[in-house]
């Protein structure tokens, strides 16, 4: 590839960051209404055109998201699955502790209050969260534990999540620590994870 292409590319990937940014502060402060390609433009710092260049729809844009946060969440999922690839069930721990550290972290949890909102509203991006569990449950079962025990771990987080998402008698700190722990044993593998929520692990 030549050397212009590679700097226009980081470029476009540079402005993309820049509206992913100004998209999610729009959902974190004022939620799904606010919206607005106009209004994610000035947060941008961009003229209108310039941001329907990159996103010439709000579906684009709302699609867009989900891929940039799905991103986010995969990398630091593969950071803690790193650790301690060779282990069975390391995948199914780090998804645990990846999912429990994003939905702890309180501007993460509005921001996915707006993006599921979105999801109820936008087909397309619906489509793009069913199509990414589907990914992660395989990876689940692939992790080297039994298959069913590896699905009942996932539910469990994934239940942990949406209770404190939605603000649904969702369990405290120690008691997320409690589960985690409980989860982990049943994994059988003494794991070299620091289990604070939104420690460095």
């Amino acid at each position: 590839m030549a050397k212009s292409a590679v700097q226009g590319k980081r470029k476009a990937d540079e402005t993309r960051k820049i509206i992913f940014d100004a998209a999610s502060q729009i959902l974190i402060q004022a939620g799904l209404s606010s919206l607005t390609l106009d209004k994610v433009a000035a947060t941008a710092g961009l003229s209108k055109g310039g941001l329907l260049y990159h996103f010439p729809t709000k579906i684009a844009l709302v699609d867009g998201l989900f891929k940039h946060h799905n991103a986010l969440f995969e990398a630091r999922l593969q950071d803690l699955y790193e650790r301690e690839k060779d282990s069975p069930g390391a995948w199914v721990r780090a998804y645990a502790l990846a999912s429990l550290e994003q939905i702890n972290d309180p501007d993460t949890a509005s921001l996915y209050a707006s993006l599921f909102a979105a999801e109820e509203k936008y087909v397309s991006a619906h489509q793009i969260m069913r199509d990414k569990y589907k990914k992660w449950q395989k990876r689940l079962e692939d992790s080297r534990l039994d298959t069913k025990l590896a699905t009942l771990i996932r539910f469990a987080v994934d239940g942990m999540w949406f209770s404190i998402k939605n603000d649904y008698a969702p369990p405290g700190i120690e008691l997320q620590q409690w589960i985690l722990e409980k989860l982990f044993e049943l994994t059988e593998k003494h794991s070299e994870f620091s289990l604070l929520i939104g420690g460095d692990g």
